[in-house]
């Protein structure tokens, strides 16, 4: 049996990738702070960040493939390099970001070859992934070993704890007007299992080196037509209200769960591959997300001060 080290692996993306793996016949090991287990893995607990307790959950264990779901920093990646036996490691992927493009300066698509550098819109969460991506290049290229960095779009789908789809579905079964930027900016997604099925095919895939892709959706949307596709899948209607948040000095971040900017990737590299990417209808992948929503719906914290701040605007534009 194929075994894999997935660092994270319990949470959203880490939890569709670890039961993709499992689907496959993988023999999954999870390296996390224990905090849910995913049925059927082997858990090994402990803080990616302890060199030492590292090193002790590490010891005398050997897998074949590596996919790392939750690493933010050069340190971290460090750290699991130190402490890990490599010996029969045959390939790695590590789950990177969108955030490390300069978009500041660059036009939408955004290449894999396009300048990484720190942008006004992630700022340190985007360096410290540029910065994790060389670690890991370096780290395997001493130890011979392939290398795959991903690097999604915004995802979503079942269990995705950042409030993106789900502050939608929550405002319109409350009745609230959506409240979106007045420029109307593009966004491209990828469902959290397309992507965990890339990973796996990423992993058998024969390579050598260190290799970038882009992974997202082939088309983009705009916050509107996301807004609407959220609302189709509900099987409801949906209140914007279009909102020129500049002019009253407002962030972005008061009333729309997203940076305001055309977050789009070129995904040509990918699709050029011999993987045989399937990518699933956003419709139903939202379908499926909504019902995730409702059944879960009362563990989902929500921001008192978006709520807050939403009330403000309306008030501010006399709606």
């Amino acid at each position: 049996m194929k075994r894999v080290l997935v660092i994270g692996g319990s949470y959203f993306i880490g939890k569709a990738i670890t039961q993709e793996l499992q689907s496959s016949g993988y023999e999954v090991t999870l390296l996390n702070r224990g905090s849910r287990m995913v049925a059927g893995t082997k858990q090994l607990s402990c803080d990616r960040n302890d060199p030492k307790k590292m090193k002790s959950a590490l010891k005398e264990k050997v897998f074949d493939y590596l996919v790392d779901v939750s690493g933010l920093n050069k340190e971290q990646v460090r750290i699991l390099c130190d402490a890990l036996n490599m010996q029969e490691l045959k390939s790695m992927v590590f789950i990177s970001s969108s955030a490390v493009y300069d978009v500041e300066h660059l036009k939408a698509r955004f290449r894999e070859q396009d300048r990484v550098k720190e942008n006004k819109f992630w700022g340190r969460y985007g360096t410290d992934k540029i910065e994790a991506e060389r670690t890991y290049c370096r780290c395997m290229e001493d130890n011979q070993i392939p290398l795959v960095i991903l690097r999604p779009s915004y995802v979503y789908g079942e269990e995705n704890y950042v409030q993106r789809e789900s502050f939608i579905f929550e405002h319109i079964l409350q009745n609230r007007p959506v409240i979106l930027p007045a420029d109307n900016k593009k966004l491209q997604f990828i469902y959290a299992k397309d992507l965990a099925v890339i990973v796996r095919k990423m992993l058998e895939k024969e390579s050598r080196g260190s290799e970038i892709y882009n992974v997202g959706n082939n088309e983009y949307v705009t916050a509107r037509e996301w807004v609407q596709l959220c609302a189709q899948a509900m099987e409801k209607a949906v209140e914007i209200v279009n909102f020129d948040y500049k002019k009253y000095g407002r962030n972005v971040k008061d009333f729309f769960p997203f940076h305001n900017y055309d977050n789009v990737l070129n995904v040509d590299k990918i699709q050029q591959t011999d993987i045989n990417i399937e990518e699933t209808d956003m419709l139903a992948g939202l379908q499926n997300a909504y019902q995730w929503f409702l059944e879960n719906r009362l563990q989902i914290p929500w921001k008192e001060e978006v709520k807050k701040a939403e009330t403000e605007i309306l008030k501010e534009m006399q709606l």
